[in-house]
C-alpha cells in the first residue's frame, strides 16, 4: 500500500505506538510555542517529498485505505451554525456541515481505529476555507488522548463501521449513526464534496487548549478515491448534543461510501487571532 507520509513511523506493537505518538504529541507542542514556525511538514519527520508519482495510478489491495460513509449539507439554522464558529473563523459563503464516520485502514493492525466527525466549514481571515471540529467520537484511548492535547473534542465510543451503516454510541445511545441507501439517490451532481474529496477529514480545524489565540489547520494533501458508492443518506444524531440544531430530525441527504488513500505531505497551519 501507499501510505502518506503523515503517518511516520509505522509502529510494529502498541509500545512503539505509544512511543512514536508521544513524540508526535512534543512536537505539535513545540510547535504550537514556537511563533517563527508557520507550518509542520509530516510531524517533523522530515522535509516535503518530491514524489513524481500519478495519484491517479495508486491501487491498493484488498479493503485497505480509509473508508466509511462521507456526507454534507448546507444547514438552515444559520444562527446557530455562525455561534460554533471559532472568532478565527469568518462565515464562509456557503455554510456546509460535514458529518463522517471512518475506519483508518492503513494496513496496520496496530494504529488501525474507528473515528466520527462533525464539522463546519468556515472562512480564514485569507479567504482560506476549513473545517471546524464540533465533535470527533473516537474509539482508542491513546487517539483521544494524543488528539485532545492538540485541541480536537474527542470522547470514548463504541464505533462500528459498514458499507451500509457507521455508528457511534455509547451505553445502548446513539451518539451519531450514517445509513446509506446506494440505491435511492438523487441527481448525483447534487452532492455536496468539501474541498480535497475527503469531505473536511483532509482539512480540519481546531483551536489550540493551550494557545487559544492559535487555530491549527490539519491537511494530508492529495487523496486517490479507490472506490466510492453514492446514494442517500440517513442521519441519526443524540438530540441532546448542542451541535444537534443544525441536524433537522429524519435528515436524509446525498452522500456516499468511500474507500481512500492518502498521497502527500502531511501539514499542520497555524491561523492567529488577530480580529
Amino acid at each position: 500500500m501507499t501510505e502518506s507520509r503523515n503517518r511516520g513511523i509505522s509502529p510494529k506493537n502498541e509500545v512503539e505506538h505509544a512511543y512514536f505518538s508521544g513524540m508526535i504529541i512534543q512536537r505539535v507542542r513545540d510547535f504550537v510555542k514556537n511563533d517563527n514556525v508557520k507550518e509542520l511538514i509530516n510531524w517533523g519527520y522530515g522535509p516535503r517529498s518530491k514524489s513524481t508519482l500519478d495519484p491517479k495510478t495508486v491501487k491498493i489491495r484488498g479493503d485497505m485505505g480509509t473508508n466509511g460513509i462521507f456526507a454534507a449539507f448546507t444547514p438552515t439554522n444559520i444562527d446557530l451554525y455562525q455561534s460554533f464558529l471559532p472568532k478565527h473563523l469568518l462565515m464562509p459563503e456557503q455554510p456546509t456541515v460535514s458529518l463522517v464516520t471512518v475506519d483508518y485502514n492503513t494496513g496496520n493492525s496496530v494504529t488501525r481505529y474507528n473515528e466520527g466527525m462533525v464539522m463546519i466549514k468556515g472562512r480564514c481571515p485569507n479567504d482560506e476555507e476549513t473545517y471546524f471540529v464540533l465533535d470527533m467520537p473516537v474509539e482508542t484511548w491513546l487517539m483521544m488522548e494524543m488528539e485532545v492535547d492538540w485541541g480536537f473534542p474527542k470522547r470514548i465510543f463504541d464505533i462500528k463501521v459498514t458499507r451500509e451503516k457507521t455508528l457511534a454510541f455509547d451505553k445502548g445511545i446513539t451518539h451519531l449513526a450514517l445509513e446509506l441507501d446506494p440505491n435511492s439517490r438523487e441527481k448525483d451532481s447534487d452532492i455536496i464534496i468539501p474541498p480535497g474529496n475527503a469531505w473536511g477529514i483532509n482539512n480540519m480545524a481546531v483551536v489550540h487548549p493551550i494557545r487559544k489565540d492559535v487555530l491549527l489547520i490539519f491537511s494530508y494533501g492529495p487523496i486517490n478515491v479507490q472506490e466510492r458508492i453514492q446514494g442517500m443518506v440517513k442521519v441519526d444524531a443524540d438530540r441532546k448534543q448542542p451541535w444537534a440544531g443544525l441536524i433537522p430530525e429524519g435528515l436524509r441527504i446525498l452522500g456516499v461510501f468511500q474507500r481512500y488513500v492518502p498521497l502527500g505531505d502531511s501539514v499542520i497551519k497555524k491561523v492567529y487571532l488577530n480580529r
